[in-house]
Parts: structure tokens; sequence; C-alpha cells
């Protein structure tokens, strides 16, 4: 697997913080760092992905026959969640 070296500086108090809870999670901070920010990227592409649902929820309802109101109900779950059925 390629990587990408970086560099951050934190302030000692959000250092503690990640030292704190990498030894919990038995992880070098370095290690530790990577899982959240993986974990957070993630996160965001999922709350993106719900936002344009949402956003295109009206477009996209008016192309089928069923109703706003059926399609929200029949597809709560993607649009919240972003899962495709």
């Amino acid at each position: 697997m390629t990587t990408v070296a970086i560099h951050l500086t934190v302030p000692p108090e959000v250092y503690d913080l990640l030292a704190r809870e990498a030894k919990k999670a038995k992880k070098s901070p370095e290690d530790f760092s990577i899982e959240v920010l993986k974990t957070f990227l993630a996160r965001q592409q999922r709350f993106a992905k719900g936002q344009h649902l949402l956003r295109t929820m009206p477009q996209r309802a008016k192309k089928r026959s069923n109703s706003l109101r059926s399609d929200t109900a029949r597809r709560h779950d993607d649009y919240l969640y972003g899962e495709e059925a």
C-alpha cells in the first residue's frame, strides 16, 4: 500500500487526549490517528451522500408515479443513511 507522510502540529492537550485514547485502544498514537481520520472521513462522505439524497428527493419523486410521501416512507433508510436498496 502506498502512503503519504503528513506532519501535524497540535496543542499539548490534544496530543495528551490522543495518546490516552490510543493507549486504551492498544495502538500507537500514529496508528490511532489514522484510524480516527479514516472514520471521520467515512462519516463525512456518508453525510454528504445523505444531504445529496435529501436535496434531490423532490426531483426524484416527481419522476416516479409514487407520491413524495410514499417515496419517503419506502426509502426512509436510503435518505437518512445513504444506503441504496
